[in-house]
């Protein structure tokens, strides 16, 4: 059994992974926005700590606690309009702070949940290429995994996320949907295998010094233009127009994104559910 902080709660990998710690006995620490909505936690019987971002320093939270593993799942996505500086604070700025407290205070391991976008894509993508970079540099004083996670989806999930928007729109009663030519591949990946592999690595933490990169995904790359359809078929809605080419592809768009899962394989992990199991599963939410 570890103690973890574990930042971004409130956010749709956080809950998920509160609930696999839960289940497999960790103590949990949570740091959130004072915005955050954790009415969701009366479901849970086990005590857990949850301190509101500048309620208390860094400094008071790791003394307090005595941390054995920080996981940041914490993000800003910029799809909602946000400042880049709301992106870079979010990001850059808080992580470093984090980090900082975390090899000051003789915390062994950092878990940083990183992403597999290229970090010309956008603002999000960037500043979490930065913030590995900073990882990189303290890698001699804390131990860091940094996960670098593939497109994961679930029931439940945010409605800008991919998966969520298209079962959205096909579920909404619409006859025709535009869509860009959505010939790009991308590697998808069921929720609960993610937090699997999270719990997996935090079982073996022992086995990990210096950073190590991670890759999680399904292994497994699908044309969206294919996954767009296979999501009408699913949800029966066979009726729908799909008009494909539509809207244009935003600019820097990648053509090929999948995990080699080889390393987590070796590890003893491999996805339990299928694509197509994952959407049904999404669906019967």
């Amino acid at each position: 059994m570890s103690k973890i902080l574990l930042t971004g709660a409130s956010g749709y990998l956080g809950k998920n992974l509160i609930q696999g710690f839960v289940d497999a006995n960790h103590e949990l620490v949570l740091l959130v926005r004072k915005s955050s909505d954790m009415i969701f936690l009366r479901n849970y019987t086990q005590p857990i700590k949850v301190y509101y971002i500048g309620s208390q320093t860094f400094d008071e939270i790791f003394r307090d606690n005595n941390i054995d593993i920080v996981i940041h799942t914490a993000a800003s996505y910029g799809r909602k309009d946000e400042t880049l500086k709301h992106v870079i604070d979010a990001n850059l700025t808080f992580p470093i702070d984090l980090l900082t407290a975390a090899i000051k205070n003789d915390v062994k391991y950092f878990i940083n949940t990183d992403t597999a976008l290229p970090k010309t894509l956008n603002w999000y993508a960037r500043s979490k290429k930065q913030f590995l970079e900073w990882l990189e540099e303290s890698s001699s004083k804390i131990n860091v995994i940094n996960l670098q996670l593939e497109y994961f989806f679930g029931p439940n999930d945010d409605e800008s996320k991919f998966i969520t928007f298209v079962l959205k729109e096909l579920q909404s009663g619409k006859t025709e949907i535009d869509f860009t030519e959505a010939t790009s591949l991308r590697d998808f990946i069921f929720i609960d295998d993610v937090v699997k592999a999270y719990l997996l690595i935090v079982r073996k933490i022992n086995n990990f010094s210096g950073l190590q990169t991670i890759q999680i995904g399904s292994g497994n790359a699908i044309q969206l233009r294919k996954i767009i359809i296979k999501i009408r078929e699913l949800v029966n809605r066979k009726d729908v127009n799909l008009n494909f080419g539509a809207i244009p592809m935003r600019p820097n768009e990648i053509e090929k994104s999948c995990a080699d899962i080889t390393y987590l394989k070796n590890l003893g992990w491999s996805p339990e559910y299928s694509f197509e199991e994952g959407i049904l599963k999404t669906i019967q939410k």
